[in-house]
């Protein structure tokens, strides 16, 4: 006998993760219910790039909501001895594209409404019990019953907390500001300068009407300031002046997430699944959020199947990458960065390869295991580059204007 529910899968967290399972488990007709503490739009920290990996992911265009795309990036090094290194890498397509958080989440919930995803805003999570037919989670002061649960909650998962054990999470801190291009009379390009932070770097992306300006570390124990970023912004932009400024957590670990229930599984940062190279964490967000979902219906069609060994078939793809990327961050790119991890990254080939995997939305594993194989990589153009481009276009300009072209 199935139990009686509120709703077949509770979705804790409305970000790309969350979406992205919502999405999925509203196509194949199971009831979904997202929580989150806030209304939507609401201000979400974060740098807003957009890989072309994750963009082929999503099952719709994003288009209305890119401000920017570049096909080209730069890359910075402030080494410890104080050597600094700069190069602009160029590719022929896009290797990337911008957007702001608030609206790219909105929009993506947005979608997931129209699938009919109910919405529910709610103070606190109270209480999470684990049964063998239902979870039962206390809200408010109220019990809602769901068949399923995933959490997408982010670095500081309520979920994660209260039902997964074990000290495989850990986190990264970011902290960004705004700078309007009025201050200072240019639209500057994008970029990595590593070295800024200890264990990783500072970055400029660029928006409609301001550059986002940010410093990252993977390291837990590593810290961060206003007055770094203040620093980075002067010497990068020449102004300290900044908005907006927040710092943020980011969670890893992924690579060490087993999950340990039969109904409750996490997803994007609420399950580490950012990578520590570079921070990213949308892709593997919106991958796991997807691979959940899919795990979810295996299971509700087939009622031998076990959630918890059906999730982790499905993430085999994210473990991979996030590993390799654990891997190349901890134990070459940063500890080496003044001589054989940047130094690898200046090379022409690794330039060639990096770009070209970028631009064909290849994960760092894919992109490692197939090095040599690059040049025969195809470019990628999801919908949402191409109806970026033909908003572009009607707005008169072309492919090379709204590119981000151009070195600090």
């Amino acid at each position: 006998m199935r139990a009686q529910v509120d709703t077949d899968v509770l979705i804790v967290g409305g970000g790309p993760a969350g979406t992205a399972a919502a999405l999925r488990l509203a196509e194949s007709g199971l009831s979904v219910t997202i929580l989150d503490r806030v209304q939507f739009p609401r201000v979400k920290p974060c740098g807003g790039g957009l890989t072309i990996k994750a963009l082929k992911l999503l099952p719709h265009s994003v288009g209305p909501v890119i401000e920017r795309a570049t096909t080209t990036m730069g890359m910075g090094l402030r080494g410890a001895s104080g050597r600094e290194r700069f190069q602009v890498y160029e590719a022929d397509s896009y290797v990337c594209a911008f957007s702001v958080r608030q609206e790219f989440d909105r929009f993506n919930l947005d979608r997931a409404l129209e699938r009919g995803t109910r919405f529910e805003q709610i103070r606190q999570i109270e209480d999470i019990d684990e049964r063998a037919d239902r979870v039962e989670i206390k809200v408010d002061g109220k019990t809602l019953k769901t068949s399923f649960l995933i959490g997408a909650d982010g670095a500081n998962s309520v979920v994660r907390r209260l039902t997964s054990g074990g000290n495989w999470f850990t986190r990264g801190f970011a902290i960004e500001g705004h700078v309007p291009y009025s201050d200072i009379g240019r639209e500057p390009g994008a970029e990595f300068y590593f070295g800024y932070a200890r264990n990783g770097y500072g970055w400029l992306f660029p928006k409609g009407d301001h550059v986002n300006v940010g410093v990252y570390t993977y390291e837990e124990e590593a810290s961060i300031n206003k007055e770094m970023l203040r620093i980075y912004a002067q010497e990068r932009l020449g102004t300290d002046k900044l908005y907006n400024v927040v710092g943020y957590p980011l969670g890893f670990g992924g690579r060490h997430y087993s999950p340990s229930r039969s109904r409750i599984v996490l997803v994007g940062d609420a399950g580490g699944f950012a990578e520590p190279l570079l921070g990213e964490g949308i892709h593997n967000a919106i991958k796991s959020g997807q691979a959940a979902a899919d795990a979810i219906i295996a299971v509700t069609m087939a009622t031998e199947k076990n959630l918890r060994l059906e999730y982790r078939s499905r993430l085999r793809p994210i473990y991979d990458d996030v590993a390799r990327c654990d891997d190349l961050a901890r134990n070459f790119f940063y500890p080496n960065l003044d001589g054989l991890g940047f130094g690898a990254l200046s090379l022409p080939l690794s330039r060639y390869a990096l770009m070209k995997g970028f631009q064909a939305g290849k994960t760092m594993y894919e992109l490692t295991n197939t090095f040599f194989l690059s040049p025969f990589y195809d470019v990628s153009l999801p919908a949402s580059l191409r109806d970026f481009v033909r908003r572009s276009c009607s707005q008169g300009h072309n492919k090379e204007i709204v590119s981000v072209v151009g070195s600090p």
